[in-house]
């Protein structure tokens, strides 16, 4: 199968053949980057289609996740139980990778057709970028700093709950990323190789973000808003800082891919 000839959904059931869905949103993707075809190379119809929520559910995923949680929100009360703000941030991170690996399904059938080896580690961190790995290394590092400060404050379940939630925040960002840094290149062309590194820039972001588990810290019980000292304003600078990282690295992967050069992108 030539994975340079466009993406035909005839029968999205044979192995490999993207939906009409995927190629009508890779269309939408290269479109708003500047390139006009109507019908995508395979490759890229199964990497950019997967990617989208509204290729896999996010409608029904929209619906559910927030009953799930507001059931959950209210068993735990009726349980009386301290630190239920870690709930959704826990339930946040299972979905976060739910998604990751809905996406990874397609990535696998494209990998099949033009994988080659990843790239060097220091290759794929700059294209990752050093903002985001900073942002994420100051969430958690700083964020395990606070939790223990917590503990030396106050030593209860609700700490330890909101420590737990951090932890898991930092296990799916951990497996995610570290695809992401060492995935195989996707690409038979100058095109599609392209693509590959603007996806794994937006792939940290997408299913990576470390920034909602800043919540962890700004919830945490010992943290008084109300009346502010040490602890207070040594959390409200990690805030800043980290959520500061965050948007400064995606408005500059943003900037640096806001348009595809010239290439081979569909027809």
């Amino acid at each position: 199968m030539d994975v340079r000839e466009p993406a035909l959904p005839v029968d999205p059931r044979l192995p490999g053949e993207p939906t009409l869905a995927e190629v009508t949103v890779a269309r939408m993707w290269l479109g708003r980057r500047g390139v006009v075809v109507w019908l995508p190379t395979r490759v890229l119809a199964l990497r950019l289609g997967a990617r989208d929520g509204r290729t896999r559910g996010l409608p029904v995923h929209a619906i559910v996740l927030p009953m799930l949680g507001w059931f959950g929100w209210v068993w735990l009360e009726s349980l009386e139980l301290p630190g239920r703000v870690a709930f959704p941030i826990v339930l946040h991170a299972v979905y976060q990778v739910v998604r990751w690996r809905q996406a990874q399904g397609r990535e696998q059938v494209a990998e099949w057709w033009a994988g080659t080896s990843p790239p060097a580690l220091s290759t794929a961190a700059k294209l990752v970028g050093g903002w985001y790995l900073a942002s994420t290394a100051v969430t958690f590092v700083g964020g395990a700093a606070l939790c223990a400060a917590a503990f030396t404050t106050e030593s209860s379940i609700a700490v330890a709950a909101h420590t737990l939630a951090l932890a898991a925040g930092a296990g799916a960002t951990a497996l995610v990323l570290g695809r992401v840094l060492r995935a195989p290149v996707i690409a038979e062309d100058a095109a599609s190789h392209l693509v590959d590194g603007l996806l794994r820039a937006e792939d940290a972001y997408r299913f990576a973000s470390p920034a909602p588990y800043v919540l962890v810290v700004a919830s945490l019980p010992v943290v008084d808003w109300l009346e502010p000292g040490p602890l207070e304003w040594f959390a409200l600078a990690y805030l800043v800082v980290v959520l500061g990282l965050q948007l400064t690295g995606w408005l500059l992967v943003r900037r640096r891919y806001r348009w595809l050069p010239p290439g081979f992108y569909g027809r």
